[in-house]
């Protein structure tokens, strides 16, 4: 398979992937990616060890909170083209887990990139342009589809030139950095959103026994959430016992 088709099958897969996540159907995922990227590039043993090493990797991260983690899914792609054209599983894990890392920076200009088309929907809905409406919110898919679909496209025609992927990701540092600098905000946006959600009048003693016990006495995430689980559990048989 020449290079140009293999970058266009491989960053549909991956974009288009992206946007049928959206949905809640889980196709994409590193193993499964790995797999497809394995049997287009016509080493399906790669495909499947690099892609089942990111999902064990991938294990315990989700965009909790509007949160960016490592793309161990991009990555895992990327690994099996670089595994197959060095002929070195090390370099292609190695790289996976560079590129991983990387695809964070895309992952954070994708959804910021969406936000210009839920104004337009919001802008059509306040209309009542309902086709309009449907429209936008729809187009809002395609950035999420492009930050999958470029990096993978772009990357695997530069593989014959390992040397002038790494020259480009150098040049690039200063953009990546403004992203990343942006990245930071989302989690403490996203943890906004979610407290905008909650009665906070109502439950803020829990609110500030949380940030104690992180705060002050360094408690790890294991522990506020047996605490918190523990803590609604006594709150609900409370109130079923006052309602009795």
């Amino acid at each position: 398979m020449n290079t140009l088709l293999l970058a266009i099958l491989l960053g549909l897969w991956n974009g288009v992937s992206q946007v049928i996540a959206l949905s809640g159907i889980g196709i994409r995922t590193a193993l499964m990616s790995g797999v497809v990227a394995g049997l287009l590039v016509g080493d399906p043993q790669s495909g499947l060890t690099i892609g089942a090493t990111c999902t064990l990797m991938s294990i315990g991260f989700f965009t909790y909170g509007g949160a960016t983690v490592p793309d161990y899914i991009t990555g895992s792609i990327f690994g099996v083209v670089i595994a197959k054209e060095t002929g070195n599983y090390d370099l292609g894990l190695t790289t996976a887990i560079l590129l991983s890392l990387l695809m964070t920076q895309m992952d954070i200009l994708g959804r910021a990139s969406t936000t210009v088309f839920q104004h337009l929907a919001d802008k059509a809905l306040a209309q009542n342009s309902i086709k309009k409406f449907e429209m936008w919110t729809l187009a809002g898919t395609l950035p999420w589809m492009l930050s999958r679909f470029i990096p993978v496209f772009v990357g695997v025609l530069l593989k014959d030139n390992l040397g002038g992927l790494t020259q480009l990701s150098e040049n690039l540092v200063w953009f990546s950095d403004g992203l990343r600098t942006v990245g930071s905000a989302l989690p403490a946006v996203g943890f906004a959103l979610l407290l905008s959600y909650m009665d906070i009048k109502k439950f803020w003693p829990f609110m500030v026994l949380g940030y104690v016990l992180f705060a002050y006495l360094g408690l790890g995430t294991i522990g506020l959430a047996l605490i918190g689980a523990a803590a609604g559990a006594l709150y609900t048989t409370f109130q079923v016992k006052e309602a009795q």
